[in-house]
């Protein structure tokens, strides 16, 4: 028996006992969750037949066979029927047959099996060829028909998909697709197993796909790329979860759950680059005399760009306030006004806040362009009003001094993002300049989090108000249908990012902490589960990099990166492992801790910045699988150390710094 279901069967899989069956029988299989194979015999062979969950077929009975042939070039596709079975035992079946094609004998053997107490599935078709073929590949899918709508997810390609062809597959975190219907009766995790070498460049599995058209192609994967080299045994490992909880968070958390046992998923403690206070005063000392810092505006973006980001200014400002506080150094504590008293100067006579300073240019102006992309950004507006409004709180705290200009700035801002709220409830991520239109609604995670924080602040329950309609957002048109947007400025609003997910994940945090309501934490850790999906699962073999946790930046620049960007990531994983005593929780923000010191600048001119990229697995950026990009000077440094400071751990003047 194959490595794959020898590892299975040592978790608690039953022995191997052969049992002949008749050319006419249902093959069945069932286990302890309610899953349900039944095999069936045609007059071609063995086929799919159906799949069921607690009584339920996943989908209609699945005649044509077990394995697919496609053409390449033509798209013609040959179904094959197994003209062998047996019954191994009550969880496992072997089915096995020979094609010839174009002169070519294809022999193949396809292992069915039933994890014993969870709604697991694996399938595992091994072929071989005696003559070289070229022009077609297998494909490997779980039934041929359609009785119900479905949608697929895979970040970064497919959201929300009714249709969606990734040839070849990359990028991708947990190497599968999310099908669901879209009221999520049903939700599966069709994946290939990553334990596998899978999708390596280098070799045959580099070219795997993944098709899917709802109505028309049942999801499949599509194997090696219409080349196979005679004596060369291959094999595809495919595992699908199954859940019938009918909702996000406990359709999720099962999959993942599941996902978890099945994968023996274990996170990587090794990387050890250095400690929170050793990074903390990496980041400080490289700041003081950084040339990326412009007096009286901000920081550069990162290395080589025109414009200071103003959008970033006053959360990069309440971060340095707050170094001020620890170190004592007045060098924080000027910069952070700096910061705000720019970045009001660029608020319009509606409220608005421009988000960008090209200081390049021939005459330097204020505007909302950011990186090209035009428009005034909402969910940035609500980002800024709030940390104006914590830093202008905690200035008058501690010193007596009330800003109330940066007060009066925050308010007029929050007043114009009020009314460009959505019929849908939700937020738009732009609103065009000159004719006020306003895009789609997005998750707008930074005001998801901030608008609470907000109406603390200032005691005006209408941000409150604003927040619940932005929660009924969330649960339907983005909990609702896995499809998360809009967390990026600099990118159009139906733009597929994993940023988004963490804020998510501290809205449902926070609002456990003021309410201690358990859907919300059942809300958060599903988030939190929902965003492993996300993550590279392992070390991949042919990065040097560290890659397990890294993740996809966004659907238009497929690097792997490890940064938080607008979200507290590694502060939201330390608080679920608080709240949920799961272990796995605090492995993940250590890990993902770390993955951030190793992208730290030691030294040279920019020490202390974060380097956009880990590695490139798939060579998007074409120099090379260990790229790493420029460093980063603003947003993605303050975004990490804010979250050390608020954890405690440089909680004094750090030693060494100046």
């Amino acid at each position: 028996m194959m490595l794959y279901l020898s590892a299975l069967l040592a978790t608690g899989w039953a022995q191997a006992q052969t049992h002949s069956v008749p050319n006419d029988a249902t093959m069945v299989l069932e286990n302890r969750s309610g899953v349900k194979w039944e095999l069936q015999r045609t007059p071609a062979g063995w086929v799919l037949g159906t799949l069921s969950l607690h009584g339920k077929p996943v989908e209609q009975a699945a005649t044509k066979g077990l394995l697919v042939m496609r053409n390449v070039q033509s798209g013609e596709v040959r179904w094959l029927a197994a003209s062998k079975g047996e019954k191994v035992d009550a969880l496992t079946a072997r089915m096995s047959g020979r094609q010839e094609i174009e002169g070519a004998n294809l022999s193949w053997t396809m292992d069915v099996g039933l994890h014993d107490e969870l709604p697991a599935v694996s399938f595992t078709p091994q072929w071989s060829v005696d003559k070289d073929l070229t022009g077609w590949e297998v494909c490997v899918t779980y039934h041929d028909g359609f009785a119900n709508d479905w949608r697929v997810q895979s970040y970064p390609w497919a959201g929300n998909s009714e249709e969606v062809a990734m040839t070849p597959m990359r990028y991708c975190g947990v190497p599968g697709v999310l099908v669901y219907r879209p009221e999520q009766s049903l939700v599966a995790l069709f994946a290939i197993d990553s334990r596998s070498d899978y999708l390596n460049p280098n070799t045959w599995t580099g070219k795997t796909g993944f098709h899917f058209a709802n109505r028309r192609t049942a999801p499949q994967f599509r194997c090696g790329g219409g080349s196979m080299v005679a004596g060369t045994k291959y094999d595809m490992p495919i595992q699908l979860f199954l859940s019938d909880a009918g909702e996000f968070a406990g359709a999720i958390t099962g999959i993942m759950q599941a996902w978890i046992k099945v994968n023996n998923y274990k996170v990587d403690d090794s990387l050890k680059v250095r400690t929170p206070q050793e990074a903390f005063v990496l980041a400080l000392d490289g700041r003081r005399n950084m040339e990326s810092w412009k007096p009286g505006m901000g920081y550069e973006h990162h290395k080589g760009t025109p414009f200071v980001y103003v959008g970033n200014n006053p959360f990069i400002a309440y971060f340095e306030y707050r170094q001020y506080e620890i170190t004592g150094d007045k060098l924080w504590r000027d910069r952070a006004f700096e910061q705000i008293d720019f970045a009001i100067k660029g608020q319009q006579p509606s409220g608005v806040f421009h988000t960008s300073w090209y200081f390049k240019q021939a005459t330097p102006e204020f505007c909302s362009r950011d990186w090209g992309h035009d428009g005034y950004k909402v969910d940035i507006n609500v980002w800024m009003a709030r940390y104006i409004l914590q830093t202008w709180q905690r200035v008058k705290e501690k010193e007596g001094v009330d800003r109330q200009d940066w007060y009066k700035a925050a308010i007029a801002s929050l007043e114009w993002v009020k009314s460009q709220q959505n019929q849908d409830g939700g937020l738009p991520q732009c609103v065009d300049i000159k004719t006020g239109e306003k895009s789609f609604s997005v998750v707008c995670g930074r005001a998801l989090v901030g608008l609470p924080i907000i109406a603390k602040i200032t005691g005006d329950k209408r941000y409150l108000k604003l927040g619940a309609d932005m929660e009924k957002f969330l649960r339907s048109g983005v909990e609702g249908r896995f499809w998360y947007t809009g967390m990026h400025p600099d990118l159009p609003p139906g733009d597929f990012e994993q940023d988004s997910v963490y804020a998510v994940v501290e809205y449902w945090l926070d609002k456990h902490d003021r309410t201690g309501d358990k859907e919300c934490l059942d809300h958060a850790v599903a988030n939190a589960y929902y965003g492993l999906l996300y993550w590279c699962p392992k070390q991949l073999s042919w990065v040097k990099s560290p890659t397990q946790c890294a993740h996809s930046e966004q659907q238009h620049f497929n690097q792997y990166s490890v940064y938080c960007y607008g979200n507290r990531k590694i502060q939201c994983l330390d608080r679920l492992f608080k709240k949920t005593a799961n272990p796995l929780f605090e492995q993940l923000k250590n890990r993902v801790m770390q993955l951030n010191f190793y992208v730290q600048v030691a030294d040279g001119p920019y020490k202390g910045a974060m380097t956009e990229a880990i590695s490139d697995p798939w060579l998007e950026r074409n120099q090379g699988f260990e790229w790493r990009g420029n460093p980063y000077t603003s947003e993605m440094v303050s975004d990490l150390m804010l979250q050390l400071i608020e954890m405690g751990y440089p909680s004094s003047k750090p030693k060494g710094s100046k």
